[in-house]
């Protein structure tokens, strides 16, 4: 029998790894953590331990609704991760506190303190340059063996809340569960930073939405990016054009009724989500046209119809009437200020519009003689219908539209998607547009293996832009686009991959080390799975 010197066994057992009991992980979590890496965070050497079964979050500043559900929302949260590890330690026979060793140790935390500065109330709908700023005390020398959240707004509050309920872990050292102490002032790097799910391609639940919207809070993002509709289906339920859905969803009942959407955006709301709808136009329309005839343009093959229809007809104002209305309905069931217009791969629909002889007439009319000048045309009546609404929204599109020269108004923000995105980032920013990058972050391109490093590697300010370019990048999305994901997968797709853009976003620019990242990206896959989320493994074998 082989036998170890005694050293070596000493140290074995001295070995401590918090979080873990046996085996040989690729990673080793961190313990208490936080996800996204805040602006400022300093430990405490000293700690508080958990051995009550409710930890209370007591209100001291302004309150309202809000802030009570959201509170009490932490506190479940809290609370069943306590009980989970409770559930362990019993397993093992094995008390809290290890049988009396910690009983003259540290404070016992069974009360976090949330003070709000300014008013809330059930009206607020969060919006672009929000205050998302907090700042978290806990066992700090100005706040002894008190745990204390303190934000000047409400959205604030929710993302300390966040943060507060990532410090607890389990030390199976000891077999307790224990909160870390720490001074923490926080604020995000980007205003705007989304999360696109197709609901166009696949149908998903109003169930599931609202499962990506915990997800996307527990990451701090701020913005659903609701890519509603496209070439295969219709899933928005149109009051003022009822047929448009009816004949363009899946099914009759594989749409979104009124008090669906309503459902969707004020659970966002509770959350510090703003919901942005997408409705692409002029290409991407298929579905549209099934209930509308005359709405899309007619194919020809050697002049004579073949039976394909491209992109919408851009020559018939009736049909400019009709999005009108549908875009009137939209901006007043979506309470945001902005509306994603998209105008992204036309080029199907540029076949059709040249070998239509209705609108080769047109374009003869109006001096046209190229597909891009018929987009142009298309975009700006577009922009300027819109703008004529009353709610007078601001809108987002895609690069396409920029890619093609089509003039814009200087207030429009672009959404760049496309390689080589450095060059596209330079191009959009230097022409004075607000801009949105989402292509380092298509995490529906899957492949074999850990690929979140990819994603949290890109860095939206490299394209080496002046300091007023890089002024002008608001933010960045991650997308999940929908040909084949659905209600089976989409979350363990999604998320926690995820998280790499939401740390890029939120977190300062210094903060770039994917070696330090994995392990705390260990734990918070850990975290999501504790509190009953099926996400995948980030960094492969391991056990939460």
């Amino acid at each position: 029998m082989v036998r170890l010197p005694v050293m070596l066994l000493s140290a074995l057992a001295a070995l401590h790894i918090p979080g873990t009991r046996a085996g040989f992980p690729n990673v080793v979590p961190t313990a208490g953590d936080p996800w996204p890496r805040p602006s400022r965070l300093e430990w405490s050497p000293t700690f508080f331990r958990v051995d009550v079964n409710h930890v209370h979050i007591n209100i001291t500043g302004e309150s309202c609704p809000d802030l009570e559900e959201a509170t009490a929302r932490y506190e479940k949260i809290i609370d069943e991760f306590i009980i989970i590890w409770r559930a362990v330690l019993k397993s093992y026979k094995q008390p809290a506190g290890n049988g009396g060793r910690l009983s003259d140790g540290p404070p016992v935390l069974d009360t976090i303190e949330m003070e709000l500065r300014s008013g809330c109330n059930s009206s607020q709908y969060p919006e672009f340059g929000m205050d998302e700023s907090y700042e978290l005390k806990v066992n700090t020398p100005d706040a002894p063996e008190r745990a204390v959240i303190i934000a000047d707004t409400i959205w604030g509050a929710y993302r300390g809340l966040e943060t507060m309920s990532q410090l607890f872990y389990l030390d199976s050292e000891v077999f307790a569960v224990f909160v870390r102490n720490a001074y923490i002032q926080d604020y995000p790097r980007y205003k705007h930073r989304g999360l696109l799910l197709d609901t166009g391609r696949h149908f998903l639940s109003v169930d599931i939405i609202k499962q990506n919207l915990d997800l996307m809070a527990f990451h701090k993002y701020n913005v659903f990016h609701w890519h509603v509709v496209d070439d295969p289906s219709f899933p928005f339920y149109s009051t003022k054009i009822p047929f448009i859905s009816l004949f363009g969803a899946y099914r009759a009942d594989k749409f979104y009724n009124p008090d669906d959407v309503a459902d969707i955006i004020e659970y966002a709301r509770k959350r510090g989500i703003r919901v942005i709808p997408e409705f692409d136009t002029p290409g991407h329309v298929r579905s549209w046209g099934a209930g509308i005839p005359g709405l899309l343009t007619e194919c020809y093959t050697n002049g004579t119809r073949n039976g394909k229809y491209g992109s919408i007809n851009p020559t018939d104002d009736v049909v400019y009437a009709l999005l009108a209305e549908l875009f009137d309905e939209i901006t007043k069931r979506f309470p945001d200020k902005y509306l994603h217009l998209g105008g992204d791969e036309v080029n199907f629909g540029y076949e059709c519009w040249m070998s239509n002889p209705e609108v080769r007439k047109w374009m003869q009319k109006l001096n046209l003689t190229t597909p891009q000048e018929i987009e142009d045309v298309y975009i700006r009546r577009l922009l300027e219908l819109v703008e004529g609404l009353p709610s007078r929204p601001e809108y987002i599109v895609w690069q396409d539209v920029v890619d093609h020269n089509v003039t814009l108004q200087p207030n429009t923000i672009v959404e760049v998607w496309k390689e080589p995105w450095l060059e596209e980032l330079d191009t959009v920013t230097l022409s004075g547009h607000r801009a949105i990058l989402s292509t380092c972050w298509y995490l529906n391109r899957i492949s074999y293996g850990i690929d979140w490093p990819k994603y949290y590697s890109c860095e939206p300010e490299s394209f080496n832009g002046t300091d007023a370019q890089n002024q002008l990048v608001i933010g960045g999305e991650a997308c999940m686009w929908g040909e084949y994901v659905d209600n089976s997968n989409v979350i363990s797709r999604t998320w926690p991959r995820a998280a790499a853009p939401a740390e890029r976003l939120w977190s300062p620019k210094n903060v770039t080390s994917v070696s330090e990242a994995k392990a705390r990206l260990e734990e918070q896959r850990c975290r999501l799975v504790y509190r009953g989320f099926g996400v995948e493994p980030s960094n492969g074998p391991g056990f939460c």
